[in-house]
């Protein structure tokens, strides 16, 4: 494609159909599409650069280390959950080193963390709410490091980035984001090679899509890519040709179309020197390394526990043309040991394993100490200790009865008795507990949380059944709490009948046990032995098959033996009592 800037009008008629047009159903990219202003001005960014170059500026390939922060959001543990395997995550960074190894940035994993949250990690989209509140709680110094966000997301995207000449580079929005199944191992075919991180890195690094502005100059910017009416879907043998007025075939090879994974294969000379000339203008902190940076995840960093030992892994990244030796630490608010010292080369990563122990509530920060003094500043993680969270249940027991054939529920109060917030999950059930709701969740601080068992033991035969339910939580003290259960089935009855009043002989508040075959509307009354009615108890509401009781309130009968007379539509039974003064 033709750059020729001296052609504005061209420029112009060019970029205002790539804002409408060059979309593709096959490849979901939500990356924006460049603005007029956009496309002129990094045009000039990227000739001047050009004419620089020409005079042998040029940096080496692998030449700048990107530190690459992911950020995988997930509803909880679990791939079921929006987890992705560390196995993913590291083919996904040798994917990307694959791809640009021809252009001077190399990528090492600088950290990894796992968040758990439901609201970010599913149907996240571009520009949400959701999405700003997530990197502005989880970038990790944006004008140093590629912080890369993996999640479910909406609209059926495949991914996003920001444009480097859209936002400052110290902005939290910085980034690019990625639909966790379209890592290398993900079940996203045919994008799960890792070519949507690639073709997202491109966007961050300054790339337009090869088909933006379709067959009309200046297109996206590059004079080697040659003119394409759309993007591509699949991967077309032999490439078509859909601006046949421009010299090549649509390059449906390239990492900046939309072609299938397997497709791409490479970048070209002149998208190599775009993007170098755009990170020179839009990212010169990154490009101007020099620095040692520690990272540790956030979620580790936040949940730091008062008196207790915790492993923190730091992960320190050198950028530095020589090695730097980690020689040991110290922290505010807290004791912490290195294992050490550690010496990282240039343009690599260490991880580090950091013990500390808080002495108090509050903030904590860890700070590196090394041999050269360099970015002491970049070498500091904080955190925030709390009283470890404290599980609680409000019985030790939970008992029910059910009769053969049916179901019931009963609850019990798990609480958080400490700051920090308990994470649960129930890793055991008897066969004869349907469902615990909710089985797995958070609880706040000095919060709790109702949980609901369901028992349904069918097919098990009459008699008592016990059980524990089982909890994991993070409580450090305790992290396993266990709930006895038990159950008593009991035989279906084939009558009505009047069971054992009680208390008989007694006085005040009396219990008429009945058995029920089915769920029956029951009416039922308190007669003396002349047969007078002094009292009625049921008047045809329903009650459960089983056995239910019914209650008189004997406090103002005379002393005396009283008649019990219950009945259905179908049957009748009696039972007996005698009433003390």
């Amino acid at each position: 494609m033709r750059l020729a800037l001296v052609l504005v009008l061209g420029l112009l008629c060019a970029l205002g159909a790539s804002a409408q047009g060059g979309l593709s159903d096959a490849r979901r990219c939500a990356t924006p599409e460049p603005t007029l202003a956009q496309a002129f001005s990094t045009a000039r960014i990227v000739e001047q650069y050009r004419m620089a170059t020409a005079l042998g500026q040029r940096r080496r390939a692998g030449s700048v280390t990107v530190p690459v922060a992911v950020h995988v959001l997930r509803s909880g543990p679990g791939a079921g959950q929006g987890d992705v395997p560390d196995a993913w995550i590291e083919a996904q960074v040798d994917t990307l080193n694959a791809a640009f190894a021809a252009t001077d940035l190399r990528f090492v994993l600088a950290l990894v963390e796992r968040v758990d949250n439901p609201d970010w990690a599913v149907g996240l989209t571009l520009g949400s709410e959701e999405e700003r509140d997530m990197k502005e709680a989880l970038a990790l110094d944006p004008a140093r490091v590629l912080n890369l966000y993996t999640a479910s997301l909406g609209l059926d995207y495949l991914g996003w980035a920001t444009l480097p000449e859209t936002a400052a580079e110290t902005d939290d929005y910085q980034g690019v984001v990625l639909l966790n199944q379209s890592l290398p191992g993900g079940a996203r075919a045919p994008y799960n090679l890792g070519h949507t991180g690639t073709h997202e890195v491109g966007h961050w690094a300054g790339l337009y899509h090869t088909f933006s502005g379709g067959c009309t100059s200046p297109n996206d910017g590059v004079a080697d890519t040659p003119q394409q009416r759309d993007g591509t879907s699949g991967c077309p043998r032999p490439a078509p040709d859909s601006c046949p007025s421009d010299p090549g075939l649509d390059p449906v090879h390239n990492y900046m179309d939309y072609s299938d994974d397997r497709c791409m294969t490479g970048f070209t000379d002149g998208q190599d020197v775009r993007a170098e000339a755009m990170l020179a203008a839009f990212r010169p902190t990154l490009l101007a390394g020099g620095f040692a940076l520690a990272t540790a995840p956030r979620p580790v960093l936040d949940e730091l526990y008062v008196g207790i030992d915790t492993t923190v892994p730091v992960w320190v990244t050198n950028t530095t043309d020589g090695p730097v030796t980690v020689t040991g630490a110290t922290a505010t608010g807290a004791e912490v040991s290195l294992p050490g010292p550690v010496t990282i080369a240039p343009g690599a990563v260490a991880r580090l394993a950091a013990r500390v122990r808080p002495a108090r509530s509050g903030p904590v920060t860890i700070r590196l100490a090394t041999d050269t003094g360099v970015t002491p500043d970049l070498l500091a993680v904080s955190g925030t200790a709390v009283v470890a969270p404290t599980a609680r249940l409000g019985s030790p027991m939970l008992a029910a009865r059910v009769v053969e054939g049916g179901t019931t529920e009963r609850t019990v109060v798990l609480a958080n008795d400490g700051e920090g917030t308990l994470r649960f999950d129930l890793t055991d059930q008897p066969a004869w507990v349907d469902a615990v709701t909710p089985s797995a969740g958070t609880i706040p601080g000095g919060g709790s949380q109702a949980l609901t068992v369901a028992f349904d033991p069918s097919g098990v035969p009459p008699g008592a059944l016990s059980a524990p339910l089982v909890f994991v939580t993070n409580d450090p003290v305790r992290p396993t709490v266990s709930l006895a259960l038990g159950l008593n089935v009991l035989v279906r009855p084939t009558a009505l009948g009047v069971g054992a009043v009680y208390p008989n002989p007694g006085r005040g508040r009396i219990a008429v046990p009945l058995a029920l075959p089915d769920d029956l509307a029951v009416w039922a009354d308190v007669a003396d032995l002349r047969g007078r009615v002094v009292a009625r108890i049921a008047e045809g509401e329903t009650l459960p098959v089983g056995y239910p009781e019914l209650i008189w309130d004997a406090t103002g009968a005379a002393a005396g033996l009283y008649l019990v007379r219950v009945r259905t539509a179908t049957e009748a039974a009696v039972g007996r009592v005698v009433i003390l003064r």
